[in-house]
């Protein structure tokens, strides 16, 4: 069963708050009277934010309006570090709301503000927010990294109450891997530390971390013993998404209990708090769903369960949705709708399985489709032959009876018709031998093409597969050791002053992005999301990253994209282009242009280097492989250069001729 680790989210709320704070109704109610009294601009500025920090524990849609009327004011006076304090709050706020666009435009705001003002601190907490946005839509290794440099810069800044924070969130990824265990560990240290610093509110963190890994590995009577000082915690706070996820957490442990009364209890308390829009809700429903399912009251399950399964799409939480089918499964198959039961359970299951199996185990069958019609052809062909050279033995022996009748008859004629028959069937033997052999050799061109569309096809699924191996095992693994060595370092301070230490750490984070931008290559996730133009725009910026050359991409006509077999192909011969261009060209420029009218697309890349001589160096395996590629989408390659005068590459493909 699923954990629910979205309490993170409350980290690093406020820009002026540390992580003890808590919502005080005084403290608010005096904020309002002195933003009533003031009439200094920048002062009005500062109790925005302060009154949109503390709201934001328990209204959202508020700590928005005063977020913004903050961020409206500044940029009126020209107030900067109110505006980016601003913005920074608008992308937490908005997170909160599940807004997840309009979230990181003002996290890259106040990142591009706080860097220009060299604010370590900000762009810390900076960091903090991005791991959570990042958490949230499951992607767990980018969460990882974020956290990770949110702890290196609080360590560097000597900030323990800040540097706890991140560390949390680590612990709930720890949790997320089922590795409970090491969340459990990690758990008891920083309880130990926040209890020295009086932290209650990281202390409250470190208690539901314990209980949540606890009942994950069933150990029940180890999860009670925190759950009084939990109780206590939440019963006083005006944090309502802690609150939330804490009764949330309760009613799992009772759940877990069979006590399932109580856990309902537990759960709509954990409703009325909730806070953050249809993530944390379609969790909360789900989970009184599931409960009435247990309980046999199967129309209060199926209201919540559908809840839940319109909410986790809207949020776009796959985590939560594949448990809502696995559990409208087993409603639908007790109602005894079997069609209902096995598309949800399907859903679940698809869902659980890797993509990456079943795409490989489509074109497994499209091969063996592909050689059964390939060795039918050559079966009819060959029959077809039989039958053409009895045809022809047949006509010879004909032919040798109607001479020797004519020899008979005709003895004058017999050798100028003999010879003119002779030509004939000479000429209809030359005619069938000429149609055997453009049958073979179409034959050949046929295999030809499936043998290339195998080999390009395994490459880039074989490409696909290294890029997810390398991003979810070895990443995972370096990210687990980055945060040892971080634990080691907070753990044993004298450790972090040698040098044999720092330059691990250096090598760690190193090895890190080298893997990072491999894994991209392989198989860059922008191509599947947002299509080939996008795609190699991205390509295109990391390559002008290292400046060392200029390029200007211009598209036309490539609104709508194109087929994903097509798409993959062509950034393939636009990366292979480029790469050659790097090695060989010595180009300062480069003009990428793509060009669509209805079905036919045109792709010119140009450049300014040394340029070639084609004829010589046409052979090249570069040059192969990107003449192969266009030939699998049955497209033209044309190749212009000279020595001195750069190089121009110009191909063409009509899109209804692609291979799918």
């Amino acid at each position: 069963m699923k954990i629910n680790y979205w309490m993170i989210l409350l980290g690093i709320l406020g820009c002026c708050l540390v992580s003890t704070a808590q919502p005080d109704a005084h403290l608010i109610d005096s904020l309002k009277n002195a933003l009533r009294k003031t009439k200094a601009d920048t002062q009005r500025v500062k109790l925005w934010m302060e009154l949109g920090n503390n709201v934001g524990y328990y209204d959202a849609k508020a700590a928005l309006d005063y977020a913004q009327r903050s961020l409206d004011l500044s940029k009126k006076i020209g107030y900067k570090l109110g505006a980016a304090r601003a913005h920074y709050l608008l992308g937490n706020t908005y997170l909160d709301l599940g807004n997840y666009a309009q979230s990181k435009g003002h996290l890259d705001t106040a990142e591009k503000l706080f860097s220009a003002m060299k604010r370590l601190d900000m762009l810390g907490k900076i960091h903090n927010a991005r791991g959570n946005w990042y958490y949230i839509q499951s992607k767990l290794w980018n969460a990882t990294q974020e956290f990770a440099a949110a702890i290196e810069v609080f360590h560097q800044l000597k900030d323990t109450l800040l540097e706890i924070i991140p560390y949390q969130n680590l612990i709930a990824i720890l949790g997320e891997t089922k590795n409970h265990e090491q969340a459990i560990a990690r758990s008891k240290s920083l309880l130990a530390i926040a209890q020295k610093h009086g932290d209650s509110l990281q202390m409250a963190y470190c208690h539901y971390y314990l209980i949540n890994n606890y009942v994950a590995l069933n150990k029940l009577d180890s999860a009670q013993v925190y759950l009084p000082s939990l109780q206590t915690f939440i019963q006083r706070s005006l944090d309502y998404g802690l609150a939330a996820d804490a009764f949330n957490l309760i009613g799992l442990y009772h759940y877990k209990r069979a006590q399932y009364p109580q856990a309902l209890s537990f759960y709509q308390n954990a409703l009325e708090k909730a806070l953050r829009g249809n993530y944390q809700v379609a969790q909360y429903h789900h989970a009184i769903g599931r409960t009435y399912l247990k309980l046999g009251d199967l129309p209060q399950a199926y209201t919540y369960l559908h809840r839940a399964e319109k909410e986790a799409l809207e949020a776009q939480s796959q985590d939560t949705y594949y448990l809502v089918c696995r559990d409208l499964g087993e409603y639908y198959a007790k109602i005894g709708q079997s069609a209902q039961a096995y598309r949800y359970i399907q859903q679940y299951t698809q869902l659980n399985d890797s993509i990456l199996r079943a795409e490989t185990r489509q074109y497994s069958a499209y091969l063996e489709a592909a050689f059964e019609s390939e060795r039918k052809e050559s079966e009819i062909l060959h029959l077809k032959n039989e039958k053409l050279e009895q045809s022809l033995i047949l006509k010879q022996r004909n032919t040798y009876l109607f001479f020797s009748l004519g020899f008979l008859i005709l003895g004058g004629f017999y050798f100028g018709f003999k010879s003119k028959n002779d030509r004939q069937r000479r000429q209809l033997l030359e005619q069938d031998k000429k149609l055997q052999d453009e049958k073979i050799i179409s034959l050949e061109k046929e295999q030809q093409v499936v043998s290339l569309q195998s080999m390009i096809t395994g490459q880039e699924s074989e490409r696909n597969r290294i890029a997810r191996d390398l991003h979810d095992g070895l990443g995972g693994l370096f990210s687990t050791v980055k945060m040892y060595f971080s634990t080691l370092q907070h753990e044993q301070p004298t450790f972090g002053a040698l040098p044999l230490f720092q330059k691990s750490m250096e090598l760690i984070h190193s090895a890190a992005e080298e893997l990072r931008r491999i894994a991209h290559n392989l198989m860059p996730e922008v191509l599947l999301k947002l299509g080939l133009i996008n795609a190699i725009q991205d390509l295109c910026n990391n390559i002008q990253g290292s400046r060392l050359l200029k390029i200007s991409l211009q598209a036309y006509g490539m609104e709508n994209r194109l087929n994903p077999q097509t798409e993959i192909m062509l950034y393939r011969i636009v990366q292979e282009l480029l790469n050659n261009i790097l090695k060989h060209a010595r180009a300062t420029q480069v003009i990428i242009q793509f060009n669509r009218h209805q079905e036919k697309l045109s792709i010119t890349i140009e450049d300014d280097g040394q340029g070639f001589n084609v004829s010589e160096e046409n052979a090249g395996a570069g040059l192969k492989t990107i003449q192969s590629r266009v030939s699998y989408l049955n497209g033209e390659l044309n190749i212009d250069s000279a020595q001195g005068l750069g190089t121009t590459v110009m191909m063409e493909f009509l899109l209804g001729m692609e291979i799918e």
